[in-house]
């Protein structure tokens, strides 16, 4: 059915163009009588379609109905089954329609006006599909850089010219975070595999690594060839040239004397002043030539760990679930007048700045992602035999793991722990603040976890009966991963600025202190030792791929020099069953693997590796078990996910100041 926005006929030929009755063009599905909201329920074809042609008028003309101050698009079929699995080549198709007729509209009486539309992904990548992916507009309003997985299930950067209907992929970019552009738009750069990397996105070959940056947290490339980046979690803020080379810290005054931990450095039009958010402190500007620093917005009235970028003269940022501006004065660095509301409605991500502004007034924003969650039971062959809890909605994953008798379950909910009885489904709080990673000690009576100890991160342990408080084992940025059989010692993770993810000892007798049991320039995670205490079990991506080995591990917790690679195509997340005689990991797509084991030799012996079933599972890039075996290794707990991505497109802001002159 089409329907007249101006006199509401509705007509049921849909090959119907405009209106008989005064020649509107006509538009899919019903409009709502908002005075400020033009609904297109549906957008066939790409943008060089033939058919959206009047569409493409409609927008770009004087006879777009002047009665709207804003007009929205949005896809009907956006999350259809037919549209299952999600590809890149027709990603930002929508948006490729009104980008071409953007300068038409700044020449028009639509220049007035802020348009506002959404989009459909492209079909043959996965976007927004198990984990948020990232998509940012370059600063000529030209093109998108966003993440997404092909059907070989890796994630990497993809370019989208807005005159085109055509993506392309950037080699080496694979498992890519945090992706800004150059003031050009030549260039993209990201975090990627413990590197920030910079890509030529008009065909310059394969990725470049500029400097170490363990996991981005944000960064700004300025006019003068500069970037500014924070390489890490609770580190400092860092300057490198784009061309690469090593990295220095940018210097600040603190005037508070504490330690620096900064997020979402942004620079100034002057490309030597800059604005970084201070953990605790809230946004400050520094300058590459001083020393000095003012405070911009106090923590204090806003959100913890918020995102923002300066543009257009205007302060953006998240504030409780709402996009706001803020007029800045980028030469005086002092905020004037109230905040405007940009976007609202839409719960927000603060885990990154997942949000961006060309500089001819395009504004790109992405919402929270969330997908339906369950717990559920499955047998070997895959078949669901029950499901613990209710259903809910979660953005990242909630880490379950089972008791050593098999009757409760710790997970995570909200970054905040709990406990559930797999008998009978009562949960039951074990924290109140900040917390992940929950870890059992070997005879069940205590869960170490990695919360508020110190700085966000440290160790801390906890009776699992909830009683008492929690004690801080080990301060910093540390994640839990297994006890050894006779809790003698812990093993976590903790990253190294150019070794990323390694392994750590905490012996759990005399003065606890802590020592490297292995690292590499590569990822070392999952560490998971075997019931007789004899080998260590880990995924590390060495070869180019995600890969479980096997290690001998001593009694004097050391490791041996028995070193086996175990799986062949790909392996996460190993679970040893509890009698040892097999070892349990999933592949990238979600199929968990068996393979028999020997341990009771002086070498490590193993069978090939057999499929088991395929799990719906989150499959994020870092430490998360997503799944837990019970003790007889005949059952498997899976944080499932259910139906397909609900996650709302992201959307587009034609002349997004315009919304502010009301």
């Amino acid at each position: 059915m089409k329907r007249c926005p101006e006199c509401r006929k509705d007509y049921l030929d849909d090959s119907l163009l405009y209106c008989l009755d005064d020649g509107t063009p006509l538009v899919q599905g019903s409009v709502t009588n908002e005075p400020e909201t033009e609904i297109l329920s549906e957008f066939r074809g790409s943008p060089l379609d033939s058919s959206s042609e009047p569409l493409t008028r409609a927008l770009i003309a004087d006879e777009t109905p002047t009665h709207n101050a804003k007009g929205t698009s949005r896809l009907a079929t956006f999350f259809s089954p037919k549209r299952i699995p999600w590809v890149v080549a027709g990603m930002f198709a929508l948006i490729a329609v009104v980008a071409l007729g953007y300068l038409y509209l700044t020449r028009s009486p639509a220049s007035e006006k802020a348009l506002r539309l959404s989009f459909e992904p492209p079909r043959d990548l996965r976007f927004n599909d198990t984990e948020s992916d990232w998509a940012t507009i370059s600063p000529d309003g030209r093109k998108v850089a966003f993440s997404a997985a092909g059907p070989d299930a890796k994630r990497r950067l993809y370019v989208r010219d807005l005159d085109s209907d055509e993506a392309r992929s950037l080699p080496g970019s694979d498992e890519p975070i945090e992706p800004f552009w150059s003031p050009d738009s030549r260039f993209v750069a990201y975090g990627s595999q413990g590197k920030l990397k910079r890509s030529d996105v008009t065909g310059g070959g394969n990725a470049q690594v500029l400097c170490d940056a363990a996991r981005m947290v944000g960064g700004s490339w300025s006019k003068a060839g500069v970037i500014i980046f924070v390489p890490d979690y609770r580190t400092t803020l860092m300057q490198v040239s784009a061309q690469g080379g090593e990295a220095k810290p940018v210097a600040m005054n603190d005037a508070r004397g504490d330690s620096e931990r900064h997020r979402y450095p942004y620079f100034l039009p002057d490309g030597r002043s800059f604005l970084v958010y201070r953990e605790q402190k809230g946004i400050w500007a520094g300058s590459l030539d001083s020393l000095e620093s003012k405070e911009i917005v106090s923590n204090e009235s806003m959100s913890d760990h918020m995102p923002f970028i300066y543009t257009q003269g205007y302060l953006v940022a998240l504030r409780n679930d709402t996009l706001v501006a803020q007029a800045f004065d980028a030469k005086q660095l002092t905020i004037t007048g109230e905040q405007v509301p940009v976007i609202t409605g839409s719960r927000n991500d603060t885990g990154g700045r997942r949000f961006s502004v060309s500089d001819n007034g395009t504004l790109l924003w992405q919402g929270l992602w969330q997908r339906d969650y369950q717990f559920t039971w499955f047998d070997r062959t895959g078949k669901q035999i029950a499901t613990v809890g209710e259903p809910t909605k979660v953005s990242v994953g909630q880490d379950p793991h089972i008791s050593p008798d098999g009757k409760r379950l710790a997970v995570k909910k909200d970054f905040t722990l709990w406990t559930i009885d797999l008998a009978n489904g009562t949960p039951q709080r074990l924290t109140t603040t900040f917390a992940q990673n929950p870890i059992w000690s070997p005879d069940g009576s205590r869960i170490v976890y990695s919360g508020p100890s110190g700085t966000v991160g440290g160790l801390s342990i906890k009776n699992a009966n909830g009683s008492g408080e929690s004690e801080s084992l080990l301060a910093g940025a540390n994640f839990p991963r297994c006890w050894t059989p006779d809790g003698r010692f812990l093993l976590f993770l903790r990253r190294g600025a150019k070794t990323r993810l390694d392994i750590y000892v905490l012996p759990m007798f005399g003065e606890r202190k802590e020592y490297l049991l292995l690292d590499s320039p590569f990822n070392e995670i999952a560490a998971q030792i075997s019931p007789d205490g004899r080998w260590l079990a880990y995924q590390t991506d060495e070869s180019g791929e995600n890969e479980i080995y096997v290690q001998s591990f001593t009694s004097d917790g050391k490791l041996g020099g028995d070193k086996k690679r175990v799986s062949t195509n790909g392996g996460r997340l190993p679970i040893w069953r509890r009698d040892g005689s097999e070892l349990f990991f999933s592949t990238s797509d979600g199929t968990l693997m068996t393979i028999a084991v020997k341990t009771g030799g002086t070498e490590f012996q193993f069978d090939v590796a057999k499929p088991l079933f395929k799990a719906r599972m989150l499959m994020w890039i870092g430490n998360v078990h997503e799944y837990d075996v019970s003790p007889d290794g005949q059952r498997f707990l899976v944080g499932t996910l259910i139906g397909e991505p609900t996650a709302s497109p992201p959307t587009v802001i034609l002349n997004w100041t315009a919304a502010l002159k009301k």
